[in-house]
């Protein structure tokens, strides 16, 4: 799970690079909207999916960690 997140948010990164790349091609005389358009909307789905996929994953650890917890107090 965490190596997926990693995957997404590196890729959140390089889609909005192309963005960016798309965006300064306007300053030198060829700009690309396919760029722009493809890095923000991938670039932004890629990160909400990061996001959503690493709260899932703190919510399993937490529940795994309170169970470990209550297995301790227990045996005690």
């Amino acid at each position: 799970m965490r190596h997926i997140v990693l995957f997404l948010s590196m890729g959140t990164v390089v889609l909005y690079g192309y963005a960016l790349a798309g965006l300064g091609g306007y300053l030198l005389g060829r700009g690309r909207l396919d760029y722009i358009v493809f890095g923000i909307l991938l670039g932004s789905l890629s990160a909400a999916a990061a996001i959503l996929l690493w709260k899932k994953f703190l919510l399993t650890e937490e529940a795994g960690d309170q169970e470990t917890e209550e297995k301790i107090s227990g045996e005690e």
